[in-house]
């Protein structure tokens, strides 16, 4: 049985993935070397256009502040969800009330994060009603 170390592989994997060893040696002797993820995106999901709004201007600021190149916040649809409720339990079928929530939907793309950006990201105190999905 053939045991790695750490160290062993990045040069296993630069070999699989067609990268050159020179570039990985100088992306470990840079001081601010970018995340292995050349990419993180994060979604926003919230009912209230103000509580998202609030937390993509912290999200953007703490990023640009790590000079992380920012792409967004770009805005998908919105979905509409209609709930159609009777008025009165037993009685009067014609008469009904609609109801109805509007999930608006963000999405910011950081570009080459270093690891002072994934700190400030996680570091944030982010409205509460605003959910986060962030993928590398």
């Amino acid at each position: 049985m053939m045991t790695f170390s750490l160290l062993h592989i990045p040069f296993v994997f630069a070999d699989l993935c067609s990268f050159s060893l020179s570039r990985l040696r100088q992306q470990q002797f840079t001081a601010a070397a970018p995340v292995a993820a050349s990419k993180i995106r994060i979604r926003l999901k919230s009912f209230e256009t103000t509580h998202m709004q609030a937390a993509c201007d912290k999200i953007i600021e703490a990023a640009t502040a790590t000079e992380a190149r920012i792409k967004g916040p770009i805005p998908l649809p919105t979905k509409r969800r209609i709930y159609c409720v009777l008025r009165s339990p037993h009685v009067n079928k014609d008469s009904r009330e609609h109801f109805e929530t509007r999930t608006h939907n963000r999405v910011i793309d950081v570009y080459e994060p270093t690891a002072q950006t994934i700190d400030a990201l996680m570091g944030l105190e982010l409205p509460a009603g605003v959910d986060i999905r962030v993928k590398l």
